[in-house]
């Protein structure tokens, strides 16, 4: 499955930036495209609509769940996605050394907007698969190597 990682940098700002790791829309199902919406990649990306993380890895039985069931799941699913998110990132972009993917991150040095994309192991309704071991999860065990396939915007 292929990946979007990007570092963008607020403008106007002190070096302050936003990284993102989204997943091209147009190889998901449009049963998991609806509900997680989709929304458009960083400018340095080239603005593809894309999917967030969470919706993607949410299992299959979330999609037929009445409100209360889903909203019971809902903060489980957002944390694997949350740690999914994190451990790219974190590989793609060692610099960025909080301990969970902030909304903005201040660094003491100013890279540059980047963009790469990247092969992973399909994390479509990997829930099930990857929850249990949410504490122990690794980038290798989402199929990320550092420096293999990964592809520069």
């Amino acid at each position: 499955m292929e990946i979007i990682v990007s570092r963008s940098r607020i403008a106007g700002t002190l070096p302050h930036y936003v990284y993102r790791a989204l997943v091209p829309a147009e190889g998901v199902a449009a049963e998991r495209r609806a509900i997680g919406g989709t929304v458009a990649a960083p400018k340095i990306a080239g603005r593809a609509p894309c999917v967030r993380i969470a919706p993607l890895a949410a299992p299959e039985r979330y999609l037929t769940m009445n409100p209360v069931e889903r909203s019971a799941l809902a903060p489980r699913i957002g944390a694997l996605g949350r740690r999914i998110e994190w451990l790219i990132i974190r590989t793609i972009f060692p610099e960025m050394t909080a301990d969970s993917v902030p909304i903005v991150f201040a660094l003491d040095h100013d890279p540059g907007d980047a963009c790469v994309w990247a092969d992973i192991e399909d994390i479509t309704a990997s829930f099930d698969r990857l929850e249990p071991d949410l504490a122990i999860l690794t980038a290798f065990d989402l199929g990320l190597r550092q420096g293999d396939g990964l592809r520069a915007a």
